[in-house]
């Protein structure tokens, strides 16, 4: 290992990729972000936007050609559950000296509890509950994916958001400032809706959530859908801690993460905690380790 230079954390994802890059000592340079790097959506464009990312880092750093080979990478990637999409990652490795490839689920625990064993539920456009207790079991909760999961998240709020729309355009329910709000992005047709509804993945419906979020405290049915994804935020948490009820448990995310907050039970609330980094660091940590072994 005497010819390692670099530590590499990647946190990538179907909206994008950020890279954070670090000495020895694990203390980050600098960090760089680029396009999608999630598993599903071909392994050989996850490679791409990763290693130009990387160069970006390096770039910022004085680097215009950095060899790969003396790096250690770590990996918090979507899609990693799929272990031939995992594989062949790991197979079509550009030259870095060592990899470690992980969900991006465990890497933003990693990050969020700074290396400690816990808890996170991760919200946004999708969302998973992931664990890894004191004797080392690893536990997932939820993150079946589109449309059947999600609970809690942005698709979620906006799948109730699309049945709204549905149910007032064909009059099971009255129009409302919040209904129009949907409506100027849906379209107030049978015909506009279908035709919105037809290239309908998971960020599309995640879309409509911060309509949701905008109404929450003026239209009850807003209210509504927000507690309902506060209480599934809320279930599970409750399934992470089935064996060490004491486990702690980080809320991470974004802005729907933070937004959510005033509707998740506020006894369980108050048994979590803020994330103390983000996946990137996450990441970087299991690029770390990997160093030490």
């Amino acid at each position: 290992m005497s010819t390692i230079q670099y530590l590499i954390g990647v946190d990538g994802g179907g909206t994008g990729t950020r890279i954070c890059i670090a000495g020895l000592d694990g203390k980050e340079l600098v960090r760089a972000e680029g396009g999608a790097s999630a598993l599903g959506q071909g392994v050989d464009k996850a490679w791409t936007n990763i290693t130009l990312t990387i160069r970006a880092g390096f770039q910022k750093l004085g680097i215009d050609k950095p060899d790969f080979g003396t790096c250690i990478a770590g990996f918090g990637l979507s899609g990693v559950t799929v272990k031939a999409w995992a594989q062949e990652f790991e197979n079509k490795n550009p030259g870095f000296a060592s990899i470690v490839v992980e969900t991006d689920g465990f890497s933003t625990l990693l990050g969020a509890h700074d290396g400690a064993h816990g808890g996170i539920i991760a919200i946004g456009t999708g969302s998973i509950g992931e664990a890894w207790l004191a004797d080392g079991q690893r536990l997932e909760v939820g993150g079946w994916g589109f449309p059947t999961s999600d609970e809690g998240s942005g698709a979620y709020l906006g799948l109730k958001a699309i049945n709204l729309v549905q149910r007032v355009v064909d009059g099971r329910s009255p129009e409302t400032d919040f209904t129009r709000k949907l409506t100027s992005v849906t379209g107030n047709s049978r015909e506009t809706v279908f035709e919105w509804m037809a290239t309908m993945r998971q960020g599309e419906c995640a879309s409509l959530s911060p309509i949701v979020v905008e109404f929450g405290e003026s239209d009850p049915l807003a209210r509504q859908f927000l507690l309902e994804a506060g209480r599934e935020v809320e279930v599970i948490g409750q399934a992470l801690r089935r064996t060490e009820p004491s486990l702690p448990i980080a809320i991470c995310g974004g802005g729907l993460s933070q937004a959510l907050r005033p509707y998740i039970p506020a006894a369980f609330l108050e048994s979590t905690r803020l994330p103390q980094k983000d996946s990137c660091a996450g990441a970087l940590i299991l690029a770390y380790r990997a160093l030490a072994t």
